[in-house]
């Protein structure tokens, strides 16, 4: 059987605006673009999944739940506008101590935090993915390691952090001013339209 190809996407600063730890639902706001580069995506032969940390429910910031109607806002803005994700993958662990214990079973060191491979690897159990025609598309220095790390082809965004985190020295493979940049010139094999990383 054919496995499938996937473009695995970051979420805060890469599908919708970056404005620090989102809480609620009413936070979630879409990038200019972002929904129709992810139609494009619905409309290609590639899987549009998006593995996201959330360190908010182990810091108490919000509940599983809540990040769940959060996800929930998001997806229901992308329909709106006719796109769909074929999943969401998130990562409620952080290993710092110090904050409210009522969540303390989500302090913990795992591997399902970026840029640990967790998250991409229960998507590509579940969806039989082709790592090695994969990408992964974010807007921070954690998405590019995490591409890294499983060795699949990393796009840098210039939207949200921009990279400016610095939590990593890495280089991507490429430097694209959006997501709807990024995933045009991904299907349309143009890579040679992006600012390769030095």
């Amino acid at each position: 059987m054919e496995r499938n190809k996937c473009i695995f996407l970051d979420r805060d600063g890469t599908i919708n605006v970056y404005k620090g730890l989102i809480s609620k639902p009413d936070d979630i706001e879409l990038i200019d673009g972002a929904a129709e580069a992810i139609k494009l995506v619905n409309k290609s032969e590639y899987l549009c999944i998006v593995i996201s940390n959330q360190p908010g429910v182990a810091k108490n910031l919000y509940s599983l739940e809540e990040a769940g109607q959060i996800n929930e806002k998001l997806m229901k803005l992308l329909n709106e506008k006719g796109a769909y994700l074929d999943d969401i993958f998130i990562c409620p662990h952080h290993p710092d101590k110090g904050y409210p214990e009522e969540n303390s079973e989500f302090k913990i060191k795992c591997d399902c935090r970026k840029p640990d491979i967790g998250m991409i690897e229960m998507a590509q159990d579940k969806y039989n993915i082709d790592l090695s025609k994969s990408y992964i598309i974010g807007d921070s220095t954690v998405d590019i390691q995490t591409g890294i790390n499983c060795n699949i082809k990393t796009v840098l965004v210039k939207t949200g952090l921009a990279g400016s985190d610095g939590t990593y020295r890495v280089c991507p493979d490429y430097v694209a001013n959006n997501l709807y940049e990024a995933v045009n010139l991904i299907l349309r094999g143009e890579l040679n339209g992006f600012i390769k990383a030095e």
